[in-house]
């Protein structure tokens, strides 16, 4: 029994340290000296970019123009194989509609290629900037680019988006 009134001090003093007391606290915020670069160490100044070398820029132009001409084929070619493929819903695998089908499907995937071909590049010449970025502590090509790469990429969804959607239509 005289363990009890030692267990009950124990668990009062204990759970006393949880309670919460009214006043302000500091906060637990870094301190502006806890972010500051240590001594000696100094920040290399990062220098932008505002456009990229020649060559990159023609190659950069070369691989979006390719992907826009693609595209236009892809787009005056689209409603021939809508048309195509609405044809042959419902008909049988291996009908002549289903195949003719088919068929259009694959040449349209082929008059997109380049446009696929055209995001692989701009990825390289994205990534070999980047690395040249941070060798040379510099930045902002990347975002050139990256800007185009959108552009393409978007093309490239959204001709993915329809060639599925019109399989989808022949199962």
């Amino acid at each position: 029994m005289k363990k009890l009134p030692a267990l009950v001090t124990i668990i009062t003093v204990t759970l006393s340290g949880c309670a919460m007391q009214d006043g302000d606290f500091p906060s637990l915020l870094k301190r502006p000296y806890e972010s500051a670069p240590m001594a000696g160490e100094t920040a290399a100044p990062v220098t932008a970019i505002s456009s990229l070398p020649a060559d990159l820029q023609a190659r950069l132009g070369a691989a979006v123009a390719s992907s826009g001409d693609a595209d236009a084929k892809y787009r005056e070619r689209l409603p021939a194989v809508k048309n195509r493929v609405d044809a042959a819903r419902g008909a049988a695998e291996s009908s002549e509609a289903w195949v003719v089908a088919q068929m259009e499907l694959a040449a349209l995937e082929i008059v997109r290629s380049p446009s696929v071909e055209a995001l692989a590049d701009i990825d390289a010449l994205y990534r070999d900037q980047l690395e040249r970025e941070t060798a040379a502590d510099e930045s902002g090509g990347t975002a050139i680019i990256a800007a185009q790469r959108d552009l393409v990429q978007a093309q490239v969804e959204r001709q993915q988006a329809d060639i599925e959607a019109m399989k989808n239509r022949l199962r």
